[in-house]
């Protein structure tokens, strides 16, 4: 391969990001990243902003504007810690809780893509995808 078919591996692979998100916010009426900030914290119930961004890898002032429109939508609350008053806490909201399942049900993946694929196509995707990523740190 020469440059301009990574170029444009690079390229096609931001096309199909930026599609499968586009559908999955029609759906949900949620972005895909504000939808792994609910996921994680259906997971672990409470987590500072800074654990988020970590674990999502995007800039903490990005996951701050994401917690504030989730918070603005009553899918989080943010509260400070008792112990150290400069540090915010956030969690989920009962509401955020009863649609943490309807999401993931919406969002399999086979309804979100053409049935085309078979599992083994996803976990060649899988496979790939972490190779790239790991090799990229």
């Amino acid at each position: 391969m020469d440059i301009k078919d990574y170029v444009k591996l690079l390229h096609d692979l931001k096309i199909l990001e930026i599609k499968v998100a586009n559908i999955f916010e029609k759906r949900l009426e949620i972005s895909l990243t504000r939808f792994q900030i609910i996921k994680y914290l259906y997971e672990v119930e409470i987590a500072t902003p800074k654990q988020i961004a970590q674990l999502l890898e995007i800039d903490p002032a990005a996951i701050t504007r994401h917690i504030n429109k989730l918070e603005e939508g009553g899918y989080v609350k943010k509260r400070r810690n008792e112990q150290n008053n400069r540090e915010v806490f956030v969690v989920l909201t009962q509401y955020s809780k009863n649609k943490v399942d309807q999401c993931v049900k919406e969002t399999d993946i086979r309804t979100l893509i053409d049935e085309e694929f078979t599992d083994d196509d996803f976990k060649q995707l899988k496979i790939l995808l972490n190779k790239f990523n790991n090799n990229l740190k």
